[in-house]
């Protein structure tokens, strides 16, 4: 399991955006500011969340980012994929397509286990929502 910078510093942002909802966009310059993170990375990490269509952007002397939806429609499961392919490694999954070769693949007693918990973990993620977030209700 893995909680990247990019998870951690995406969620951040996201409560931040859903602190604005409703409001003014809000500048990647004034995000970064008050998460203590670079401004090209939370750059980065818009784009990111933009392309997914969590966030949309306006350009110009007014413009930002805001939520493209309220928060409680936007799942703490849907910004991790997001920005990263998501917090538990598909330990399976690079043996895909002849990259490598598992000597185990064949009666595998541990794959299930590792598919249950990607199950869990991602059903939790999609539990949470920006609005539970802000209100600590998660």
């Amino acid at each position: 399991m893995r909680i990247t910078s990019s998870i951690e510093y995406a969620t951040r942002l996201m409560i931040a955006l859903g602190r604005e909802h409703g409001k003014a966009p809000v500048s990647a310059e004034r995000l970064a500011e008050s998460n203590s993170v670079p401004t090209d990375y939370v750059s980065q990490i818009l784009v990111k969340l933009r392309r997914a269509g969590i966030v949309k952007s306006r350009r110009g002397s007014a413009g930002g980012y805001a939520l493209s939806r309220p928060p409680a429609e936007v799942t703490l499961g849907q910004v991790v994929r997001a920005v990263d392919r998501g917090v538990l490694e598909d330990v399976c999954g690079k043996y895909d397509a002849g990259a490598k070769n598992c000597h185990h693949q064949e009666a595998c007693a541990i794959s299930p286990v590792w598919s249950r918990l990607g199950a869990v973990i991602t059903e939790y993620l999609e539990s949470v929502t920006v609005a539970a977030l802000l209100q600590g209700d998660h």
